[in-house]
């Protein structure tokens, strides 16, 4: 569906107006062409003060999305269009992985354990998201090397910038190992992106900083890396609801349990 140019928030200049407008017509002219056709309005606004580089707010019937300042001013403009409306076909098109429902109930599961916590809250919130986003990248990465809207070189630059080479080290043992936890899985899921979507690892750059960043974690919990690597490399694209409540129950649960130190409960 054609996309529309809508306002913006913050003091942002028409040109950038013109530039997003362009680039989002651009995008989904190739979701069309590809086949992942919009059956819904897709616009947009410009947020100069968002700290990161961009999101999707579903309203009355219709997609918004939020652009910040300096992804409006970046090469990786396109690249995220592309990414954004991916996340919009999966809604639209209802795929398990961007059910609201069924996302909220594999959180309830997990009851109160382990969640008292803010920063355990959004750990689990964005181990949901890092899932949704592998699906919709299953789309938006082959779109974005077809279109040009960005090379396999920009690609690899990007995703070995997510890879973290150092743990969290704060002295609170039980806050550093969630945390640490975390920053295992979100490698993970750079590096089985990578491998899944054939993006070059020129220079081993990411997998060697995941290796140094596992040599400085205990060594019972490093041994869980190969089950978070395991995990997102082989996500099914044709999953029913009920399976994939069940694997999202089972994965959040398992990584509360190993984040937790029930290291003697079952084991990945």
């Amino acid at each position: 569906m054609l996309s529309t140019s809508e306002g913006n928030f913050g003091s942002t200049s028409i040109r950038r107006d013109e530039r997003v407008a362009q680039a989002l017509g651009h995008a989904v002219r190739t979701m069309s062409e590809a086949g992942f056709e919009l059956r819904r309005p897709v616009g947009f606004v410009i947020d100069a003060k968002l700290l990161f580089m961009g999101y999707t707010l579903p309203q009355d019937g219709r997609f918004t999305i939020v652009v910040s300042g300096m992804a409006a001013d970046s090469k990786m403009l396109g690249g995220l269009l592309m990414h954004e409306l991916s996340h919009i076909y999966r809604m639209q098109t209802n795929h398990p992985s961007h059910n609201g429902h069924l996302l909220s109930e594999a959180i309830r599961s997990l009851g109160s354990r382990g969640l008292s916590d803010v920063y355990k809250q959004r750990i689990i919130r964005d181990l949901v998201n890092d899932i949704q986003d592998l699906y919709a990248d299953e789309i938006a990465v082959r779109l974005m090397t077809q279109s040009g809207a960005l090379s396999k070189r920009e690609l690899t630059a990007f995703f070995q910038s997510w890879v973290k080479d150092e743990p969290v080290e704060s002295g609170n043992t039980k806050r550093d190992r969630w945390l640490n936890l975390a920053i295992m899985a979100k490698n993970a899921r750079a590096i089985s992106q990578m491998r899944k979507q054939a993006i070059p690892d020129t220079g081993d750059k990411a997998a060697s900083s995941n290796e140094r960043f596992l040599a400085l974690l205990p060594g019972e919990l490093s041994r869980h890396n190969t089950y978070f690597e395991k995990l997102l490399s082989n996500l099914k694209e044709d999953v029913s609801a009920d399976a994939y409540r069940s694997f999202l129950m089972d994965y959040l649960n398992e990584f509360v349990r190993v984040a937790e130190g029930d290291e003697g409960e079952g084991g990945v």
